[in-house]
């Protein structure tokens, strides 16, 4: 071996990573309520400046500002936070495959040729054949590869179907993970319904929901690492 090559374990460089999105999302939702504030009491001030000010003044210079945060500032700050993380989780997948596959002597480009097909498939269902069949490393059960599916599909209606549930093929997994828990409250992503119906609404994404991908790549991450460093201790 040569003297100066250095073993870096499998989950160093991904959970650095998740680190980093777990700081910007804490980051940005600070700055994001801070910006609210500041805002709000400039536009009260305002109003309350105005002589003779009345409820429509108090649409036009608070209510807006309500609004355009409620309505345009967070929605795309959630919906870009999911973009991010699945460029994340695409990106350290990706290199974690490339490692065991050189430690294989294997086909680098194994990764591609799943998601090809037959049949065509996600990234996700392609890194669960690929480690369950190939790399042999059992460390994610069945509804766990199932949650990051979910994900995926939440990034895909966004950046597909303007985060339009009823849009989105297959919207039963957007549907699920709405119904889904997470240490014993909701995820925190609501669809607009009438009558149980989806009205075709973007969806609505709450902070407790980029708090829960968070949490599910890093444990992800950690449980890969745990195993690949345990398959290929040698």
């Amino acid at each position: 071996m040569d003297p100066l090559e250095v073993h870096i374990p499998f989950n160093v460089f991904s959970a650095s990573a998740v680190t980093c999105a777990k700081n910007y999302v804490s980051l940005i939702e600070a700055q994001l309520s801070e910006a609210y504030s500041h805002e709000r009491f400039d536009a009260l001030e305002q109003y309350r400046n105005l002589p003779n000010a009345d409820e429509a003044d108090y649409e036009v210079y608070v209510r807006s500002v309500e609004r355009m945060f409620d309505d345009d500032f967070r929605p795309i700050l959630r919906f870009t936070t999911v973009i991010y993380l699945y460029i994340l989780f695409e990106t350290y997948v990706s290199r974690h495959v490339d490692e065991i596959q050189r430690l294989r002597q294997s086909d680098p480009k194994i990764l591609k040729k799943l998601r090809d097909g037959p049949p065509r498939c996600g990234l996700v269902k392609a890194a669960e054949i690929y480690f369950k069949e190939h790399a042999t490393l059992a460390f994610f059960g069945d509804d766990q590869w199932k949650q990051l599916r979910e994900i995926e599909q939440v990034r895909n209606c966004i950046v597909h179907a303007g985060g339009i549930a009823r849009d989105s093929k297959p919207r039963d997994l957007i549907y699920d993970l709405e119904s889904r828990s997470w240490n014993g409250q909701a995820v925190g992503l609501q669809i607009d319904r009438y009558n149980g119906k989806d009205v075709g609404s973007p969806m609505n994404l709450h902070q407790r929901f980029s708090e829960y991908c968070v949490s599910l790549l890093e444990h992800f991450f950690r449980a890969l690492g745990a195993a690949a460093e345990a398959g290929f201790e040698k």
